[in-house]
């Protein structure tokens, strides 16, 4: 009777236990345009999407709080699914001051610490504006479970690219509804982050870092000199790739992952190109260690405590502060399709400027026949999609 009980326990605790931890930082500030919405579309979207899969005791999400006067816990408003899952980590910021020296948001540090106190087997990072689709959760779990992968999930490093939420979409703030709206008619279609290509693919745009936690526990996680900005993850997936399988999670999920983007696409290309950055990484510039944090990466010398969130909102609708309703969605909809074509034209004609005529003319008329090419065949309801996935294309060149 007495064993009977201890592995009934003992089941209970495997079942409390999460499968998969997400960890992503944030700080209680207004970075570029309504921060704090973003935070919290992409927590009620994650909490959403496990609830329909049923899978809400196996996931946690923990979000590392870096230095917030007032702390995200006390501000950010969650669903009941929400708060059940998500964790707050408050870096005081005080301490945070004392560690980030001139970075002025070190995310490694940040994301170190939220990894070292996971509870779930499997630790993946994303950003604090990137909302993780159902399509990658339902393919986590059944590879977890089934196990169909030609190497050992538990060794593969697991990698995916994002689709982007434009600007003009995004920048009004719309309501859950509308967000979860627009990404069930458009997911598909929304254009990817430019990707790297085959052989650099470790250069991608984070969708999701994923990896088993012991992983992380065997190289320290990121290297926690990064504290600028770029390069962290290449870094760690070259550390990690000469003892574990690489795996482009993103081409089994179709890149199931969908960024807010905050930043405008007429603004100089971003203003962020002005800050400090960590050093290279690329095969001819490797990592000189595989554990440079050693045993007390994560912060583990810090007393820092979980905590849950103190506001939960009944209704997620209620969380936007636009289009609260399907009429307000649709044009709200509208008029963000026509800014994108407003600002793809604007940098066509002031980007690229053309001096001769003849030249802006044949120009105009090649690009005539990529869009009619693009539409050919393509139902009328996903014309918007194609337009959006043409003027990312074109910016991405442009920037490159």
């Amino acid at each position: 009777m007495k064993n009977n009980l201890e592995n009934s326990s003992r089941k209970t605790n495997e079942c409390q236990t999460p499968v998969m931890s997400l960890i992503l930082c944030s700080r209680n500030d207004q970075y570029q345009g309504n921060s704090r919405w973003r935070l919290e579309t992409a927590l009620n979207y994650v909490a959403q999407k496990v609830e329909e899969l049923n899978r809400g005791t196996q996931v946690e999400v923990i979000v590392a709080d870096w230095g917030s006067q007032v702390g995200l816990h006390e501000m950010i408003r969650l669903s009941p699914a929400a708060a059940k899952m998500v964790k707050f980590l408050h870096v005081s910021s005080d301490v945070a001051k004392s560690l980030q020296k001139d970075s002025p948001f070190p995310e490694v540090l940040a994301l170190n610490a939220a990894a070292r106190r996971a509870a779930g087997e499997y630790v993946g990072r994303i950003d604090q504006d990137t909302l993780v689709g159902k399509k990658f959760l339902k393919t986590f779990f059944d590879l977890y479970e089934k196990s169909q992968l030609l190497v050992p999930l538990e060794s593969a490093l697991l990698l995916s690219n994002r689709r982007r939420i434009p600007y003009r979409f995004a920048k009004r703030c719309p309501s859950f509804f509308g967000v979860e709206r627009y990404i069930r008619w458009f997911n598909k279609v929304l254009p990817l982050m430019e990707p790297p290509p085959p052989h650099l693919y470790y250069q991608c745009y984070i969708g999701i870092w994923l990896l088993h936690k012991k992983l992380w526990a065997d190289c320290g996680g990121y290297d926690e000199r990064f504290i600028y900005m770029d390069n962290q993850e290449k870094d760690m997936i070259l550390r990690l790739v000469n003892k574990y399988q690489f795996v482009n999670l993103g081409e089994l999920v179709d890149h199931d992952f969908y960024h807010l983007d905050h930043g405008s696409p007429l603004e100089p290309w971003s203003a962020s190109r002005n800050r400090k950055c960590n050093p290279e990484r690329d095969s001819d510039h490797l990592p000189d260690q595989f554990n440079p944090n050693g045993e007390n990466w994560g912060l583990v010398q810090y007393e820092l405590k979980l905590q849950p969130t103190q506001v939960v909102c009944q209704e997620p609708d209620s969380l936007g502060v636009a289009c609260v309703n399907r009429c307000g969605f649709l044009l709200h909809l509208g008029i963000s399709l026509v800014q994108s074509l407003g600002d793809h034209i604007f940098i066509l004609i002031a980007v690229k400027p053309y001096h001769k005529y003849k030249n802006f003319l044949s120009v105009w008329k090649h690009r005539v026949k990529v869009i009619v090419n693009a539409f050919n065949n393509e139902p009328v309801l996903k014309w918007p999609g194609v337009c959006i996935n043409l003027c990312f294309k074109r910016i991405s060149r442009i920037r490159t």
